[in-house]
């Protein structure tokens, strides 16, 4: 029971009488009559609280039916008003709940209906089934849609540059692969890598003298030594000359050896000056080979074959005591055969053994 409902029963029971109300007919619910004195002072309390909320002004009252039209239709009706000084009339078959956005009160069976604005905080517990009629049409709610702008997604390009490698860069490559090839055993593939970096840069001198190298060693002599000469008359390397003065060496030619060396001069390695030390002794220049001989030492004083064809240029030469130093550091530095040995040891001062 709500305090409204509190207070007018015991207003009621003093037994105070005034005149009664009007109240609105209808065919389901009737207006009771109550003294006029409790039912203003039931409205003062009324209308104290409804002021602090909002001023409505009023409508002219609207009687609803219990069983009119469903839920669904009374939520879509027109938004109805109670006036503080209108009295909801009592049901008599069943009670209805009346309710305003600002108040919600049960109306049992027999009992004044008085609608009162409280704030909408206040939850009424309400038994009975209740009627929410808003005071204004409900509006369909807007869902805020957000759209997203479109994005074209598209594929970066893909701008494949291939780096092309240069001349140099390119026949390197082959270069590397011959080496491989030929540490594998792959004589004629690698005879193959190394024509292609030629082809590709025909400068490359390492490439000229490693396939000089394998077209000797396969038996193509001659066409090594072209090989090597053209990449002389296109390119003056020392590399080049001190190759093919070698070439020539073991091909017997040693007076043209010895000037393809000559050529290569600034480029020669101590195993190059002892060559041309044993080329300047058979073509009896002793006194070059012994200088030479002297310049490979120089870089590589241990190599006793070396010590033995300086003990030659200089016994050659007259130079006895030379000779015999040459020979005993041959002896004490050098592997030699059992026939050598016995040489240089006769040769040295020294007794046979």
């Amino acid at each position: 029971m709500s305090v409204i409902n509190q207070m007018l029963r015991e207003l009621d029971a003093r037994g105070a009488a005034a005149p009664a109300l009007p109240a609105a007919s209808s065919g389901t619910v009737r207006a009771s009559r109550r003294p006029a004195g409790l039912m203003l002072g039931g409205l003062g309390l009324l209308a104290a609280g409804a002021a602090a909320i909002y001023w409505t002004p009023p409508l002219a009252p609207t009687v609803v039916e219990a069983s009119a039209a469903p839920v669904a239709a009374q939520q879509a009706a027109a938004p109805v008003a109670m006036a503080p000084a209108q009295v909801a009339a009592a049901v008599q078959d069943s009670p209805v709940m009346l309710a305003a956005p600002q108040a919600v009160m049960a109306v049992p069976p027999g009992e004044p209906a008085i609608a009162a604005f409280v704030p909408p905080q206040a939850a009424v517990p309400a038994p009975a089934m209740i009627v929410d009629i808003p005071d204004r049409p409900i509006e369909p709610l807007a869902l805020a849609q957000t759209v997203e702008p479109s994005v074209t997604l598209t594929a970066p390009a893909v701008v494949k540059k291939m780096t092309e490698l240069s001349p140099e860069a390119e026949a390197q490559q082959h270069y590397d692969d011959a080496l491989v090839l030929r540490r594998a055993g792959k004589l004629d593939v690698a005879i193959g890598k190394y024509r292609q970096a030629l082809a590709r840069y025909p400068g490359m001198a390492s490439a000229r003298i490693q396939l000089a190298r394998l077209l000797q060693e396969s038996g193509q002599a001659d066409a090594a030594l072209s090989l090597l000469k053209a990449g002389f008359e296109q390119l003056a390397d020392d590399r080049l000359a001190i190759a093919t003065g070698r070439l020539l060496a073991d091909m017997g030619q040693r007076g043209e050896a010895l000037e393809w060396l000559a050529r290569g001069q600034a480029g020669l390695r101590p195993a190059d000056h002892a060559l041309m030390g044993a080329l300047l002794s058979q073509a009896q220049r002793h006194e070059e080979a012994s200088r030479a001989y002297q310049r490979a030492l120089a870089a590589d004083p241990g190599q006793g074959g070396w010590l033995l064809g300086l003990g030659l240029a200089f016994e050659a030469q007259g130079l006895i005591e030379e000779a015999r130093t040459a020979y005993r550091n041959a002896l004490e530095r050098g592997q030699f055969k059992p026939e050598v040995i016995r040489f240089l040891r006769e040769r040295s001062g020294l007794s046979a053994s």
